[in-house]
């Protein structure tokens, strides 16, 4: 093998120098570089049998004949783990004559494996054809390129058997060195910006859209020209359509943004956009498209307002509004008071108030237990729960301040207005007293005066003893 290496080496040098000079060095410049190799080994070598010209990575196609192969010459770029390809190994028939029967087997190194045979193995390929003097011609090998293979240059041993034209006997053998090139190919994605998880859209308003250009491939992208497009007449693309990245690295990506407006009928609905990439790579042109798709939602804003305690049936309740200020309903909405900051202690539970339309305000009255809490402006906080469209739970945590007035109780509003009325009672009392004991006075006086016009024969000094004794017994009741 290493004669027949060396003396292919010699083939150019030598040649190139009959070439420039003229001059039968030949023989001499051969015997000198390989002492082992006899004159009819090297001029075998130099001139007889197949000459290796040139390797490229094809795809296979069993109609195509060799020289149609070679015209046609349709290369394809092979990166690490693309499994089956093919090899085409160019040869040419340097000799004094025509050759046929000609099969090569080609030593695969690590990173390859001929198809369909066991590791180690080498490639076997035939030209079942007569080679005619001057005339290249093709071996397609079947290789796997394995993950492990490596982007760069191999090189490795090609043994070729066959025969001179009416030769018979043992085919002739001869040692060649191949090469060929793992150059990687790349593999772009289209993705939505990891920044944006949700991968959605909201109608009804002008939005700011980023996706990632990147490409997972073994061969970097160069001049790539990348252009979006939208379907839709709802879906209009307001900002930049095309950008022109001059390489993309393998392994890496590039983030684009636009401005976008999705109308509301696409409420509820899925949309997509088509993204054209026009790129080299190896020299070679290609041109791929891609669908970006996302999901047109609806907007919910909730905002709260009028936030306050009321007295609801001599019972507090912490009272409000809800309004949506977005262009969809907020499903399944339910409120709970989750901080009451020292008014109250023992929460309620959450409340379920239903679904929370868009534009229009939602009212929620919550009771609690203020037990001992005296007058002031105390921090309460809300939690707000809903669902969108595609029933993902959102929450909303509302934070504000409250002002607190105890309300008097039943006994204690019942007691006060009994005390108030006990005086007018007490003076009334009073003044009837008086009036009672003036009129029994009148009475008494108008009693006598009848007595001592009616008995004029009475003793004077027995009516006014007797007179006497009923003012003393007056007193004495009083």
């Amino acid at each position: 093998m290493r004669k027949g290496i060396a003396a292919l080496a010699l083939a150019g040098v030598l040649s190139l120098s009959i070439l420039v000079s003229g001059q039968p060095l030949l023989a001499a410049y051969a015997q000198e570089s390989c002492p082992d190799c006899d004159k009819e080994q090297i001029i075998e070598s130099l001139y007889n049998g197949p000459v290796y010209l040139d390797s490229f990575w094809t795809t296979f196609d069993s109609s195509l004949t060799d020289q149609e192969v070679l015209a046609s010459r349709t290369e394809v770029e092979v990166g690490p783990g693309d499994g089956a390809s093919t090899l085409a190994v160019v040869l040419v028939n340097r000799g004094p004559s025509d050759i046929s029967g000609v099969v090569g087997y080609l030593s695969l190194p690590e990173g390859f494996k001929a198809t369909g045979r066991p590791a180690g193995a080498q490639a076997d390929a035939a030209f079942n054809q007569v080679a005619t003097v001057g005339t290249p011609f093709v071996l397609l090998f079947d290789v796997d390129v394995l993950e492990n293979a490596s982007v760069r240059e191999y090189s490795t041993n090609l043994r070729v058997e066959y025969s001179r034209f009416f030769e018979a006997g043992v085919p002739r053998v001869k040692d060649l060195v191949v090469s060929f090139r793992i150059t990687g190919e790349p593999t772009l994605t289209v993705s939505r910006s990891s920044a944006d998880s949700s991968n959605q859209i909201a109608a009804g308003r002008i939005e700011e859209y980023t996706f990632d250009v990147a490409n997972e491939g073994t061969a970097p992208v160069t001049n790539a020209v990348i252009t979006v497009v939208s379907p839709s007449e709802s879906l209009e693309i307001l900002g930049d359509s095309k950008w022109t990245i001059q390489r993309i690295e393998e392994d890496s990506k590039v983030a684009l943004s636009t401005r976008i407006f999705a109308a509301r009928p696409l409420i509820g609905n899925p949309a997509s956009f088509d993204v054209t990439i026009d790129y080299s790579s190896n020299g070679i042109s290609s041109s791929e498209t891609f669908k970006l798709g996302t999901y047109v939602a609806g907007e919910i804003s909730i905002k709260a307002y009028e936030i306050e305690v009321n007295d609801i049936g001599g019972i507090p309740n912490v009272v409000g509004n809800l309004l949506n200020e977005g262009n969809t309903v907020a499903l399944f909405t339910t409120i709970e008071l989750v901080d009451a900051g020292g008014l109250a202690t023992d929460l309620p539970p959450q409340q379920y108030l239903g679904d929370l339309e868009e534009n229009s305000p939602l009212p929620f009255s919550i009771p609690v237990d203020v037990g001992s809490a005296g007058a002031g402006t105390y921090p309460v906080s809300l939690r707000v729960t809903y669902k969108d469209n595609l029933r993902e739970v959102h929450t909303l945590d509302i934070d504000s301040e409250v002002n607190f007035v105890p309300v008097l109780t039943t006994d204690q509003s019942a007691a006060a207005p009994g005390m108030e009325m006990a005086i007018p009672i007490v003076i009334g009392i009073a003044a009837v007293v008086v009036v009672a004991v003036v009129l029994i006075k009148r009475r008494q006086r108008s009693a006598l005066r009848r007595t001592i016009t009616a008995g004029k024969q009475d003793d004077i000094e027995s009516l006014l003893d007797s007179q006497q004794r009923i003012e003393k017994r007056t007193d004495d009741r009083k």
